[in-house]
């Protein structure tokens, strides 16, 4: 039989404690860390350097280290890592280590994230139906559907990264593409990682529309990846093409790791923006700026991480763009009806089902159930099938 000292046997439920304050959930861990402010960060890099000299014999010097130099992108990516217990371990001691006085706020949230389920952020069905519209920016001029879901499509304005839509309720919503395996594009992309913006490509075009759309008619702005850095470059080189915009989507934003002037960062903090990002898309990512988003919604998408930077997953509950206009409705509604028609329906009352392609009405079945059999049944069941 072997015995336990007090000594050591109180260590392992400290342990054990100070574990448990930190959830092994990665979508919490990265959405905890992508929320983290500037000065959030400072004084966690500033408490794991005082910590230093006290850190126990479970936690790595690889964790200690990270923490010292911490910042969004480093700690997303140790959340996600496959074997990631050095991390959590290291993040609970230093978490329960936090003096009262700067223990408030931020830092000791991923310790209430391990009390709760993990709901994500909303997305609502506005969100869904304008990715779905983006997508079509995709597509060529001559293949973007006029007729999409509730919305029609304004051909006029159509350039190769920019389509409009308008529908009854006085909305017009223009939708601009990403990036496209052309020169053009990978050139605008490589500006972005470099410079943190593309050329201003379609400014002259989005003000096109705004002077041609009529008062009282309200616009939203989507994009999606190098789409939403051609947005914001517009905006930033006139601020009066923004004030007519009511929202702007952006759709898996690119921010260069590289550049400090990120154009996409330069909007974090206007709520008129609103933007998606996947934690594991490292178009998105980057650095994430100095605070993060004001209006933001954040995912993770762990079931197939080959479309984090996709726009497939923002496009409904299914992760699927595609579309649901009142034809495609109306030709399901057709293929149910006949489906229906040919149930075979006791037309003649005699309680047998006929055949609906007989003319005359004729009983195709000869079935015996019996002296006790009710014949009014099957009328009862084929109108409920109706």
């Amino acid at each position: 039989m072997r015995y336990r000292s007090r000594s050591k046997s109180r260590k392992i439920r400290e342990k054990k404690r100070i574990r448990a304050q930190v959830p092994r959930d990665k979508r919490k861990l990265s959405h905890w860390a992508v929320r983290g402010t500037e000065k959030d960060y400072q004084k966690l890099r500033e408490h794991a350097e005082n910590m230093e000299e006290q850190q126990p014999s479970y936690v790595t010097d690889r964790a200690v280290n990270l923490f010292k130099s911490a910042n969004r992108r480093s700690l997303i990516e140790a959340a996600h890592e496959h074997d990631n217990h050095w991390f959590t371990d290291g993040l609970a001691w230093l978490l329960d280590k936090v003096p009262r006085g700067i223990g408030a706020g931020w830092l000791k949230g991923v310790g209430q994230a391990a009390l709760k389920p993990f709901r994500g952020d909303h997305l609502s069905e506005v969100d869904e139906q304008y990715a779905r519209l983006v997508n079509e920016a995709y597509k060529t001029t001559e293949e973007r559907d006029q007729t999409f879901e509730h919305w029609e499509q304004q051909k006029e304005f159509d350039t190769d990264y920019i389509t409009v839509y308008d529908n009854q309720d006085g909305h017009r919503f223009v939708a601009v593409r990403g990036t496209k395996l052309n020169m053009q594009d990978l050139g605008q992309d490589a500006l972005i990682g470099i410079a943190g913006r593309p050329q201003n490509l379609i400014g002259k075009d989005l003000r096109n529309v705004l002077d041609h759309t009529e008062p009282g008619r309200m616009v939203d702005v989507g994009a999606h990846s190098l789409g939403t850095s051609l947005v914001l470059t517009a905006f930033d080189g006139d601020d009066t093409l923004q004030n007519r915009v009511h929202q702007t989507y952006l759709y898996n934003p690119a921010m260069s790791p590289f550049s400090s002037k990120n154009v996409t960062q330069e909007f974090e903090g206007d709520d008129r923006v609103r933007y998606f990002i996947d934690l594991l898309d490292p178009v998105s990512v980057g650095d994430l700026g100095e605070k993060g988003p004001d209006n933001v919604v954040y995912r993770t998408s762990y079931h197939n991480p080959l479309h984090s930077h996709q726009l497939t997953q923002w496009g409904g509950p299914d992760g699927g763009l595609a579309e649901h206009d009142e034809a495609q409705l109306e030709k399901e509604h057709l293929v149910q009806e006949k489906k229906k028609a040919e149930l075979p329906y006791d037309q003649d009352g005699d309680g047998i089902p006929d055949s609906p392609k007989s003319d005359p009405v004729a009983d195709e079945f000869n079935l015996d159930f019996g002296n006790d059999f009710d014949g009014g049944a099957w009328k009862v069941y084929w109108n409920e099938q109706q």
